[in-house]
């Protein structure tokens, strides 16, 4: 359900010194696969220069023979990666810098931006444009930055400005998480201080990695912005928008009556809003394409509505610089049309010119065909649908074709979540400990998920930087499940359910009705429970009556007046700050009467108190040790295992098809790390590989 903005965050590129192999042979001329746009002028490149690595001296006159040195490997000048074919999806990281559908994905925001920090295989943040560490001052609510020496993509300096102008923009159009972020310094040219409400240690898991803007390209296209809006007003624009979105929310939906107005404002926009996007099925997407327009639209409209930076920050998604990106990554962005996205090798990278002359982002055929032909190196799809349109046995046969899957949990989680209030059927712990024995996790969530989901047993994100491997993993154990009921007073009715003091061991279970698999995994659990004595049954229940009812003090079940006592539902995450997964837990965000919204800024909808666990979790976020961090953070999820408020289910995964001609600098790729992507500027292709 909810959902965080750092969730987007865009992963910072760092300041690496590429230690490959340095001789000189000349890339390729350009691959005849590029996208319709020429790839204008390209600088001249070779295939391993600027790599950090002086090259290997002449034995000419050496007085005896010396083997031949290893051959330099020959790398392809391009690397393709195809983003899902479904109508408008491509929207959503691809032709727009600042979306990401996955944080470990590769999209044109992770290869072109760079921030003062980014995020590495584990999601730690380490150092990107920042000289070292950023340190905390006297006063420890002030972060201090020192920026290396480096420039944007057109050739001007980063300086401290611009650092602080990206930061104040994004604080103000909400577009990153911040955490305590209430103000930002210029120091000097390449110093700068980030001023916290109070010591806030995941503004390093997740503030840092916010990309770096050039203020001057920002503010010149919003200038084109307002001037190409002249004669246009936001109650013209919200009147617009409001149209399209009454016609694409009826049943059933009407969307041609606005189409061309909506088209006439995108074009004076010039957003590339193309109809291919919504069409490679061969059948023109109308709703998806107004929808999509109504949210340029609309943002014109808000723009229009307001003055200063808010202005500005309203109107970034309809800003050249949002599609055009300009940034400090290792790829700068060349070309695009409705056929792909192109971006080449920056010779001006503080980390070194990448080996690869260019990426290209192109829409992907979706039957895997353009795989298995080479036409395509790595499709991102980041859900389970990619193996279902590839076939089901697609997995399997894998790797006889050349290609790899790299098969990872997605930053969240399902789970079964318990009202634990006093008087509520599972304020009692030893009904929560029963309830997770009488479960078969691995064997119910492959049911489930049809094999799509990873069972976990935590709120972390496995393999991330604070994540605690030891946390338990509890098997099926009826019998031990029976004797905790038992112990804690219950008696087994004439149905064979338990009861105590006249109440039955009965609870009803709402469940989103659309999601097949939640829907089946409710019914493993209630006829699992059924052998511990339970009686548990799934309520079909929508989405709106979850987020603006059930997860809404006092947390009724849906159509009912009754409270409820469990609910199966998910929740996303930021896989580098352990804080806002455990925000669920900690009794500080508890909702009452006062603070109503479970889906919100209260997430402890449950009403979990427990000091044992805000104690660890409050200490971790006041210290900026890491190593202490790590320490608490599992302190706290050894105390969730142990006080099981929730019953935790899986994590869907992800599915990234990869070809074996694809590796690093360094050697072949490890795929089961979370963010294996993380350093775009070393990815190559081996030129021989099949």
């Amino acid at each position: 359900m909810r959902s965080t903005v750092g969730a987007r965050c865009l992963v910072a590129l760092l300041a690496t010194v590429l230690a490959a192999g340095c001789g000189t042979a000349s890339t390729p001329a350009p691959s005849p696969r590029a996208p319709g746009a020429p790839a204008a002028t390209a600088p001249a490149v070779t295939t391993n220069q600027g790599l950090g690595a002086k090259s290997p001296t002449s034995t000419a006159t050496a007085p005896t023979a010396t083997p031949a040195a290893a051959p330099t490997p020959a790398y392809a000048d391009t690397l393709r990666i195809g983003w899902d074919p479904s109508p408008g999806s491509a929207f959503y990281g691809f032709r727009s810098a600042l979306d990401s559908n996955d944080p470990h994905q590769l999209n044109l925001g992770t290869v072109v931006y760079g921030g003062l920090y980014r995020d590495d295989a584990s999601f730690n943040a380490i150092p990107d444009l920042a000289d070292g560490p950023c340190v905390p001052q006297a006063d420890p609510k002030v972060i201090r930055c020192h920026l290396i020496e480096a420039t944007f993509h057109d050739g001007t300096p980063v300086t401290a400005d611009d650092v602080a102008y990206s930061y104040r923009l994004f604080q103000t159009c909400g577009c990153f998480e911040l955490g305590e972020l209430t103000d930002v310094h210029v120091v000097d040219p390449r110093t700068v201080d980030f001023v916290l409400a109070s010591v806030d240690s995941s503004f390093f898991s997740t503030g840092l990695a916010t990309p770096i803007l050039p203020r001057h390209a920002v503010e010149a296209d919003y200038a084109a912005f307002t001037a190409a809006m002249k004669g246009l007003t936001a109650a013209e624009l919200t009147k617009l928008a409001d149209a399209i979105d009454a016609g694409t929310s009826q049943d059933p939906p009407v969307c041609t009556a606005h189409l061309d107005e909506a088209a006439s404002v995108i074009a004076k926009l010039g957003v590339p809003q193309y109809r291919e996007d919504f069409s490679r099925d061969g059948t023109f997407d109308t709703c998806g394409w107004d929808g999509t327009a109504s949210r340029y639209i609309r943002a014109a409209a808000d723009s229009l509505g307001t003055t200063g930076l808010a202005a500005v920050a309203a109107a970034y998604v309809d800003l050249r610089v949002d599609w055009e990106p300009i940034g400090t990554g290792p790829y700068r962005f060349v070309s695009e049309d409705a056929d792909g996205i192109r971006v080449e090798a920056w010779p001006g990278y503080h980390g070194g010119m990448a080996p690869t002359r260019f990426i290209d982002f192109v829409p992907a055929k979706g039957d895997g065909s353009d795989l298995l032909d080479g036409n395509l190196d790595i499709f991102q799809l980041g859900n389970f649908s990619i193996l279902i349109s590839l076939g089901p046995a697609f997995q399997a046969t894998a790797a006889s074709h050349g290609l790899r899957v790299a098969t990872l949990p997605e930053p969240g989680y399902y789970a079964l979540q318990y009202n634990v209030r006093p008087g509520r059927l599972f304020a009692d712990v030893a009904l929560r400990k029963a309830l997770q024995l009488c479960v078969d996790l691995p064997r119910d969530v492959d049911a489930a998920t049809g094999g799509a989901g990873t069972p976990v047993y935590g709120p972390l994100m496995p393999g991330t930087w604070a994540y605690d491997p030891s946390v338990p993993k509890p098997t099926r154990d009826v019998a031990a499940a029976r004797a905790l009921i038992e112990n804690a007073g219950w008696t087994t009715g004439a149905d064979g359910v338990y009861a105590k003091d006249g109440i039955r061991l009965a609870a009803v279970i709402p469940v989103r009705g659309d999601a097949a698999d939640r829907v089946k995994m409710t019914d493993l659990v209630a006829a699992q429970a059924r052998d511990c004595g339970m009686d548990m049954r799934a309520k079909p229940v929508t989405f709106d009556q979850i987020g603006n009812g059930l997860l809404q003090y006092p947390h009724l079940i849906p159509g009912t007046k009754n409270p409820v006592d469990l609910f199966l539902g998910g929740w996303a995450q930021a896989p580098g700050d352990p804080d806002f997964a455990l925000q669920n837990f900690v009794s500080a965000y508890i909702t009452d009467a006062d603070h109503p919204d479970g889906n919100g800024d209260r997430p402890d909808w449950s009403g979990f108190s427990d000091p044992a666990l805000d104690a660890p979790v409050k200490q971790a976020k006041a210290t900026y040790d890491r190593a202490d961090q790590v320490r608490l953070y599992r302190q706290a999820q050894q105390e969730i295992a142990a006080r099981h408020p929730y019953l935790f289910f899986w994590a869907s995964n992800t599915y990234d098809v990869v070809r074996a001609a694809v590796a690093t600098v360094d050697g072949p790729l490890d795929l089961k790390v979370p963010n294996w992507a993380w350093q775009p500027e070393r990815l190559v292709v081996a030129e021989s590989a099949p």
